[in-house]
């Protein structure tokens, strides 16, 4: 995944935040005769065209239609076919239009007399009070509604039919969608807020006003949601430890646990929620944790076994606790993994700028500060600014005028030093770590550099680790938002198509239980094979594939080729790369039209392959180059070009070569000297590819305004600025460079 994506994988994990309701629409957005009688006539009107609706997004529209005509009834069971539809493939999907239905069914009581709190409250206990423990869990992460977004989307949709009389606009189906929408969650949130936590103490005890206290004198905020039952029953704690402190995703997170019997825990960073103090990320995490753990174990209702769960940043903290190693913890399970150093804000010992904001998103406030983070146009303006000016990385927050003193202190230790190997463990640490680890990513998330360094140090340093992996299609959020259909344009296999969140609990219930393991992690390399629609399984990353296939890189910039052979070639010519790194011409340069960047690089292709081929696992780069620097920055990135000119990505790697041979020890390069530079990707795939496609390595210098710009003279590079571009950088690759991919 290359760094666009890595932005995109962060964005997405922020905007799964509620926002506060904004004011209405502007009424310039607005239809002249939008008014409730007015839309009634129209909706029921055109109720005949979406009558016979058999895709989701004509049921969505019909149902809505038939609320705002005031067939409630009807719309009912629209919705319940429309949960059909999803349940099997979308789930997500089928849980989030339980608000819906309790929605409608609260109109139908208005409709007969009961005034509109009564009949929310009747509706509410008649749906979602008849919900079981485990789907009232299910539904309860989808029952929220972003009335920002749904207000956004009704003033694009309305623009459609401004100053148009309603029934003679072409989009008017469209626009009574949306403003149902309006109406429905400003009917629903926050009046549920009460109701949804009534329900949840009728079966499960929570305390969510919990500080443990730990050695030095802070407080940690914990929630926690036990079963009910019998006070003689002990139960396995599941912990979510997290910087990410909002109550409501925390109270959906505790409620699955506490659902399959487990009791559902969830901690605070130090300084975040009730917790007094300033935050800091990473720095308390581990000995925290650890403390809240060690607490949780001496509970009454403990069995004194600690799990915990969780991704994305919250992997990191996994992983911090068990550098600490409390007795009680027992297992872990990640996903999306972040590696402090390694991947954020940081990889390959390049920083990266979509990290920039994320301090003041989580430190901020004792909450999450959405505002600041959400301001895209400032962020854009930054990174433009930056890059334009060619200033120093490290004046970023004199460019921005708001001190970052966070990010500052990451700058400070370019170096995998032992200000991050003090995170997570290290070394011989890994060799320590007795415990059962199960991780899930996705081919198409960010935090699989992470989860791959996770993995790959634990078998290096003990190799007998019970570390089971389980990656497909997916993206950074899947688990908590469940599978998508199609990801950057690739329709996942039917097999792909599973309950991450099942998967988990099922290897829980394993570890802490004696159930079977789930067959899905029968081996501890488990990964699905996109386009083959079949799963595979292996004992190490190695064995994902049966023999490699070397690839030599030849040719210039209009011909560069992947060259098929078992022998270095002789007599081709040998590719060159030339970037002016003073040039800010490109500021505004975007990806081609089929979403590849091919600024500042040499595109490699293969020639179009006579038949299928599966790669599958990492790649590995064996490059015999000259430069003219000090130093620099490399990115590769992998896709399939398929005959129809789709662009598929498979693996990537981000780095910089003075760093290629040990990250935590950087070691220049000699300008006009050859040398050897060898490096393993930092993602994997799994993938058939098929008859008439190519594989195309792009090569890249990273110069642009989201990446950190290493000017070569070997100086720390956060001190160098575009007065240091010298010449252009020039790189040539001898003959007898090549890539190694596995395939089968």
């Amino acid at each position: 995944m290359n760094l666009r994506s890595l932005r995109q994988a962060a964005v997405l994990c922020a905007a799964l935040s509620l926002a506060a309701a904004l004011p209405a629409a502007s009424a310039s957005t607005v239809p002249v005769d939008a008014k409730p009688e007015a839309e009634a006539s129209v909706a029921e009107a055109l109720l005949a065209r979406y009558g016979a609706a058999t895709t989701p997004d004509e049921m969505k529209r019909l149902y809505r239609l038939q609320i705002a005509a005031g067939r409630y009834e009807a719309a009912e069971t629209s919705i319940d076919r429309l949960q059909a539809m999803y349940r099997p493939d979308q789930p997500r999907q089928a849980n989030g239009l339980v608000p819906w239905r309790i929605y409608v069914r609260a109109k139908r009581h208005e409709a007969r007399g009961m005034d509109a709190d009564a009949a929310l409250k009747t509706a509410f206990g008649e749906i979602f009070g008849a919900l079981s423990d485990t789907q009232m869990a299910e539904v309860l992460p989808d029952y929220r509604g972003d009335l920002e977004r749904v207000r956004d989307q009704y003033a694009v949709t309305a623009k459609a039919c401004t100053d148009a009389v309603l029934r003679d606009c072409a989009s008017a189906a469209d626009v009574i969608a949306a403003r149902q929408a309006v109406l429905a969650w400003t009917a629903l949130w926050p009046a549920s807020a009460a109701l949804i936590r009534a329900d949840a103490e009728r079966r499960f005890v929570v305390d969510d006003r919990v500080l443990v206290p730990t050695p030095d004198g802070a407080r940690i905020a914990v929630m926690i949601v036990r079963p009910r039952g019998s006070a003689s029953t002990k139960k396995v704690a599941l912990l979510n430890f997290t910087i990410y402190a909002r109550d409501d995703w925390s109270f959906a997170d505790a409620v699955k646990m506490a659902a399959h019997g487990y009791a559902g825990v969830v901690a605070y960073t130090r300084g975040k929620g009730r917790s007094p103090g300033p935050a800091v990320p990473y720095e308390h995490d581990g000995a925290d944790a650890a403390t809240v753990i060690e607490w949780l174990a001496r509970q009454p209702w403990s069995d004194g076994r600690v799990g915990m769960f969780s991704g994305s940043y919250n992997a990191s903290t996994q992983w911090a606790a068990v550098k600490h190693r409390p007795a009680a913890l027992k297992a872990i399970a990640t996903s999306a993994s972040n590696a402090p150093g390694i991947d954020a804000p940081m990889q390959g010992n390049v920083f990266q700028t979509f990290m920039y904001p994320w301090p003041f998103y989580t430190t901020n406030t004792k909450g999450l500060d959405d505002k600041t983070y959400g301001d895209s146009a400032r962020w854009a303006a930054l990174e433009r600014n930056w890059y334009v000016s060619g200033r120093h990385y490290r004046d970023l927050d004199r460019i921005d005028g708001t001190p970052n003193p966070i990010f500052n202190r990451w700058l400070d230790h370019p170096d995998y030093d032992a200000y991050w190997q003090r995170l997570i463990p290290y070394g011989e640490e890994f060799a320590k770590v007795d415990i059962p680890v199960f991780v899930q990513t996705g081919y198409y998330d960010g935090g699989m550099v992470g989860a791959l360094y996770y993995l790959e140090q634990h078998y290096r340093y003990r190799p007998s680790a019970d570390h089971r992996l389980l990656v497909g299609p997916y993206h950074h959020t899947a688990m908590q938002t469940g599978v998508l259909p199609t990801v950057r344009g690739y329709e996942v296999d039917q097999a792909a198509k599973i309950d991450l969140q099942d998967v988990r609990l099922k290897w829980f219930d394993h570890v802490f239980h004696g159930a079977p393991m789930p067959n899905i992690l029968r081996d501890r390399i488990n990964f699905q094979v996109m386009g083959s629609d079949r799963w595979r399984h292996a004992s190490s990353l190695a064995t994902m594939a049966s023999k490699p296939l070397r690839l030599y890189l030849t040719g210039q910039r209009e011909g560069a080729r992947l060259l098929f052979s078992k022998t270095a070639p002789v007599s081709e010519r040998e590719p060159e790369l030339r970037v002016d790194l003073a040039d800010r011409s490109d500021v505004d340069a975007a990806p081609s039209a089929d979403g590849v960047d091919r600024n500042n690089a040499l595109v490699f292709a293969t020639a179009p392959l006579t038949k299928p081929i599966e790669v599958d696992g990492l790649f590995k780069a064996r490059f015999r180059i000259v430069t003219n620097k000090r130093d620099f920055d490399l990115s590769v990135d992998f896709y399939e070009r398929r005959a129809d000119g789709t662009m598929l990505p498979l693996a990537s790697y981000l780095g910089r070569a003075s760093y290629m041979a040990n990250r935590s020890r950087r070691q220049l390069l000699r300008p006009g000297h050859p040398q050897t530079l060898a490096f393993t990707s930092q993602t994997l795939t799994a993938r058939l590819l098929a008859p008439g496609s190519r594989i195309l390595a792009v090569i890249a210098i990273p110069k642009r305004p989201d990446t950190q710009i290493n000017y070569g003279t070997g100086r720390a590079v956060s001190d160098e600025s575009i007065t240091d571009a010298g010449k252009p950088i020039e790189i040539r690759w001898r003959l007898g460079s090549y890539f190694d991919l596995g395939i089968r």
